[in-house]
């Protein structure tokens, strides 16, 4: 039973183990942490080319590529009906469709559901409001997914547009602000950002996001991180932006200066001004004096019909053969503080545009002369060589230098909440093992529930061993070998004896009474609560002082008072004066084995659960019991110095004796 208890509570110590290790896997590996959006392995638009990323949008799911606007929560798609008709172009391109990044219809989605017709900004206030942008968009609560199978939720704001201006291809909103409508009750609709945090699809309402470069390596595709960073992709800086407070004009950076060199250097901007990072717009948004100091620089010139500095191919070559580039220097502050570089190469300005911006495809340089200190913006031409981290729980951004290796492995990093205490932003892993697979859970679990119960069997197993060793002997008993001590020994059953034993039987293993000190003694026959009947060797009587043995040998006391009269011994067989008569055994007295107690010899006769315990004293045979008048049995047994009356022998078997009390017992073994 002790063995069995000991196996299930190891057993179920390790079920324990086991299920809190599932649970803590599981729990780990169901914490979210950041999604990583690739680009659609396209370049495209009108203004570029540009790497674009993949939405899918409606039910059933229709794929659209669009480009990420850090500026907006709206997401804006080409309407079917109108984005390639005659009405949103004088001449419809022949790819129009796909050029745009294909087309939504919203006749072929039965989730869509309509909320009216908005401008994407009123009074001023709202995307591209800053730069004149002004459009008319069919908006509806409809399903919205990223990627080609990222999350998706449904009841999303989405936009259907059919201009081919301000965005030719569609646009897909980054912003945490939810999206309003200013009639119908004052619809509200929470951005796709908050609603992934909201489904804890990601740690927080952040994300990360580059450009990409085609003329880099061998094209460099965009890339996107909802609630991490890319370590691989950009060069560490020690500069911390703060979010400015117009929630539609946040991305706020200090340009302390931008500067020029090539076939000479130049001061482009020497008064540091404040600029909107802004990726919808393709353009470098600049005031009067710096687009001038740009336009010595690079020989540009203004189109004014279509508003751009139109390159034309000669010149294009040689830019490109100068090695130009042009350097912003940014902080948080207009003047100190710490300072980042970002320098874009001329082919960051080497862009296309195409109908219906202009009639036949030409080469532009995407500057812009702005209006006001409002319009001051860096766009998706910057965001080429930046790399870009917006945390909206901690109000913070970073503005760091693109890096370019050919093959690197993405380290993403989380950005968890500040809300999480858990939270860990320091270790980056690799995308490809962002999370432990179904195999390797089970893996884990079956490893620790294997371990777990080869550890509980070994504890089992050593239980079972030393419970043999201790109740191996207590069944096992064998006839013994004749034994002299059987004659000759002490008084082994003797309480006195038995303690004197115990103390010297690490000593010299000599015993400290011979046969012929040992003749008989006045005592009890000592009894346990075990009974059993059978023959066997009868007690030694008390002989009186007076009696004399054969051999004429000296009366010993045995320190009690008791006289002990020395046996004599021929041809090793002891010689004894008579046994006198013992009477009937009365009843309720117990008998060893082949004796019978007489109530007249002598003896007084033991009642049952009387307990004899005596100090150990060795050489002599005390009282039973200190202050008491009893005293100790003579019997003779060969169950040796460890036998307890009351107690299962625990000694070897060949120490067993058919002598020994070994009847029903009534307590456990131990």
């Amino acid at each position: 039973m002790f063995v069995t208890s000991m196996f299930e509570m190891s057993l179920s110590a390790g079920l324990y183990v086991a299920v809190l290790l599932i649970a803590t896997t599981y729990a780990q590996n169901d914490r979210p942490g950041p999604l990583v959006i690739p680009g659609s392995q396209h370049f495209e638009g009108n203004d570029g080319p540009w790497s674009t990323f993949d939405i899918r949008v409606g039910k059933p799911e229709q794929f659209i590529r669009v480009l990420p606007s850090t500026a907006s929560p709206h997401t804006l798609v080409p309407l079917a009906e109108l984005a390639c008709s005659r009405e949103a172009f004088g001449t419809v391109p022949p790819d129009c469709a796909v050029s745009r990044g294909n087309l939504f219809d919203i006749n072929e989605s039965s989730s869509w559901e309509d909320v009216g017709r908005y401008g994407i900004n009123q009074n001023g206030v709202g995307l591209g409001a800053h730069l004149g942008y002004d459009v008319a968009v069919q908006f509806g609560l409809e399903k919205l997914g990223i990627g080609l199978n990222g999350p998706d939720f449904e009841d999303q704001a989405v936009g259907a547009m059919a201009a081919a201006a301000p965005f030719y291809l569609g646009i897909f909103g980054l912003s945490n602000q939810p999206m309003n409508f200013t009639s119908l009750g004052n619809t509200s609709s929470p951005s796709f950002l908050t609603t992934l945090k909201d489904q804890k699809k990601i740690p927080s309402l952040s994300y990360s996001y580059t450009a990409g470069a085609k003329y880099r390596l061998k094209q460099v595709y965009g890339q996107l991180v909802f609630s991490g960073y890319d370590t691989s992709r950009f060069r560490e800086n020690s500069v911390s932006f703060s979010l400015a407070e117009d929630i539609t004009r946040n991305l706020v950076v200090a340009v302390q200066s931008i500067s020029y060199s090539g076939s000479n250097s130049a001061t482009l901007l020497s008064d540091p001004i404040e600029m909107f990072i802004d990726s919808t717009d393709p353009n470098i948004w600049l005031p009067e004096e710096a687009c001038e100091a740009f336009e010595e620089a690079f020989g540009l010139e203004l189109d004014d019909e279509s508003g751009l500095y139109l390159v034309n191919e000669t010149h294009r070559n040689r830019l490109l053969d100068s090695d130009a580039q042009v350097s912003f220097r940014l902080s948080d502050v207009r003047s100190g503080g710490d300072t980042v570089t970002i320098v874009l190469p001329y082919a960051a300005f080497d862009l296309t545009a195409k109908v219906p911006l202009v009639a036949n495809s030409r080469h532009y340089f995407p500057l812009r002369r702005a209006n006001s200190s409002s319009q001051y913006t860096l766009g998706r031409t910057f965001l080429q060589e930046a790399y870009l981290s917006v945390d909206y729980e901690r109000k913070t951004f970073n503005v760091s230098s693109c890096v370019w290796n050919q093959g690197a492995e993405e380290k993403i990093v989380a950005i968890t909440s500040p809300d999480d205490p858990d939270a860990d932003l320091s270790s980056p892993t690799s995308s490809s093992s962002s999370g432990l697979s179904d195999g390797a859970i089970a893996g884990i679990v079956v490893g620790a529930v294997l371990g777990v119960a080869l550890i509980a069997g070994g504890i089992a197993l050593c239980f079972l061993r030393k419970r043999r060793k201790w109740i191996g002997s207590t069944y096992a008993a064998r006839e013994p070998e004749p034994d002299e001590s059987v004659l000759k020994g002490p008084v082994f059953n003797s309480p006195s004896f038995r303690h004197a034993s115990e103390s010297t039987q690490n000593g010299s293993g000599s015993m400290p009474f011979s046969a012929a000190d040992v003749s008989g003694a006045r005592s009890t026959p000592t009894t346990t609560d075990h009974s059993r009947s059978g023959s066997g060797p009868s007690p030694a009587t008390g002989v009186s002082p007076n009696d004399t043995g054969t051999s004429g040998g000296t009366v010993e006391l045995d320190g009690n008072g008791t006289a002990i009269k020395p046996n004599t011994e021929l041809d090793s067989k002891e010689v004894q004066k008579p046994l006198p008569p013992v009477a009937e055994n009365p009843s309720g007295v117990f008998e060893l084995p082949g004796v019978k107690a007489g109530a007249d010899s002598g003896s007084k006769a033991i009642k049952p659960h009387q307990h004899h315990r005596a100090t150990s004293t060795v050489g002599s045979l005390h009282s039973a019991d200190d202050g008491r008048d009893r005293t100790p049995s003579p019997l003779t047994s060969t169950v040796g110095p460890n036998w307890r009356p009351g107690r299962v022998s625990m000694v070897e078997p060949e120490m067993v004796s058919p002598d020994t009390p070994v009847g029903k017992h009534s307590g456990r073994p131990f």
